[in-house]
């Protein structure tokens, strides 16, 4: 019965549009954090890469555990405004406010100021965790058609890819021309302002409240579901990926290619540039050949492209290279939401009950893991390679390194996620054959 309310709830388009725009906020702060926190931290307060490294391996891991609670929390939640809204409402302060302090550190010494450093990244990520999953929780609940997800879908990644341009490509250029808390203050009250817009889009079921299951068996059946299992390995590898490559950019365009404030604000504008029209390409080829199809030549597509960063010379070549980057950037910024909807349809099928909340936290568990993978890495890079925040011009091994680690590494894990993808696609057959059967 809930099923078809949803489905017969036509939803303005400009509802749609401000439920949208969440993306801006999320993406915006988030992408900031991931492209110039450590950065910022690192060869602006001479903060120890390699502790911050080993901090942020310890943090990713307490992190993954607070997106299971967090998904968990949100499905079981009673009340008047609904399961996830309320957690969108009350968040978002919160949220902006540790993002705008963590650019405004005290002044104290390095040993003190890493100990800020992880607190604050702490009590951002937390609230992060607890606004984004509620905010991805309510698209799978609000739109259930193949249509209706394609294109709400594409129309998110065109208000994320403004917030992924200013999160990537303006947070370091801002934060060295204005002052780093300018930027983060800039970029705070702009994530405020969205997220509350997008609550003027965002609906709920309240019949969906009162299907739950305990933890012990969410958290079973969730990791049960095959479908998922390939789903939430392939997404693991490609926001791995994503998260190195956005985090090392910032000294590879410093180190290894040396590039102008101006120069790397292209670099990374034009990967998004390029992503907002490619977004409702994906959605089309969505619509007409499957998104599971898609998502393999989209990955297809990112592992060329990464592969190349192991040659690049020129700030032109990595320019061009990043605006072909925005191709399969834009691909999986559409399709990944559709795969994780389809998945949440086919557990209702077979449970009874909408769990995006569980599917979510899961997911959040799975991929903030690999946060800790990439500080893995790169605690054992800054350890052996001789690099040197104090010296403009790095050693070879240290700019090997950068390139291994931006082409060579995403590369080989990127090949791992294609046949993630390719066995979610074989999934999704068979289920359709099961059903067409009964």
């Amino acid at each position: 019965m809930a099923i078809q309310t949803i489905q017969e709830h036509r939803v303005p388009l400009r509802k749609k549009l401000a439920y949208s725009t969440n993306q801006l906020s999320i993406n915006l702060v988030w992408q900031a954090f991931n492209t110039v926190a450590v950065y910022y931290y690192v060869t602006v307060q001479n903060v120890s890469g390699t502790a911050i490294s080993v901090g942020m391996i310890v943090y990713g891991i307490v992190n993954a555990f607070l997106n299971l609670w967090a998904g968990y929390v949100s499905d079981r939640t009673r009340g008047r405004l609904g399961r996830r809204i309320p957690y969108v409402l009350f968040g978002t302060i919160p949220l902006s406010a540790a993002f705008y302090f963590l650019f405004r550190p005290p002044h104290i010494g390095p040993g003190l100021l890493l100990l800020y450093f992880l607190a604050l990244t702490f009590a951002f990520d937390l609230c992060f965790t607890v606004v984004a999953l509620n905010v991805g929780a309510l698209y799978p609940e609000m739109y259930r058609t193949q249509r209706d997800r394609s294109y709400v879908s594409a129309w998110q990644q065109f208000f994320g890819i403004i917030g992924l341009i200013a999160g990537v490509a303006l947070s370091k250029s801002l934060g060295q021309s204005l002052g780093w808390g300018t930027m983060a203050l800039l970029f705070a009250v702009v994530s405020v302002i969205f997220l509350f817009v997008s609550l003027y889009g965002s609906f709920e079921d309240q019949s969906l409240q009162e299907n739950s299951l305990p933890f012990v068996r969410a958290f079973s059946e969730t990791l049960k579901n095959r479908l998922f299992q390939m789903y939430v390995v392939g997404n693991f590898l490609i926001q791995l990926v994503t998260t190195m490559f956005t985090t090392l950019s910032s000294f590879y365009t410093k180190y290894v290619v040396p590039m102008s404030s101006l120069q790397s604000t292209l670099f990374l504008g034009f990967i998004f540039i390029v992503a907002i029209p490619m977004s409702f390409v994906w959605a089309r080829i969505a619509i007409r050949y499957s998104a599971a199809r898609a998502t393999l030549v989209a990955t297809v597509l990112y592992g060329l492209m990464v592969l190349v960063f192991l040659i690049l010379h020129t700030p032109l070549l990595v320019i061009v290279t990043g605006a072909f980057g925005g191709i399969p950037i834009a691909g999986f910024l559409v399709l990944l939401n559709i795969l994780l909807a389809d998945v949440i349809d086919q557990d209702e099928r077979q449970t009874g009950r909408r769990r995006e909340g569980m599917y979510l936290g899961v997911n959040g568990f799975i991929v903030r893991i690999g946060i800790s993978v990439q500080y893995a890495i790169m605690a054992i890079f800054f350890a052996v390679s001789g690099f040197n925040p104090d010296r403009a011009v790095q050693q070879m091994g240290a700019i090997n390194g950068f390139r291994i680690l931006m082409g060579a590494v995403p590369a080989a894990i990127v090949v791992l996620a294609f046949l993630a993808f390719a066995f979610y696609r074989r999934r999704v057959a068979e289920v359709a054959a099961v059903l067409k059967a009964q």
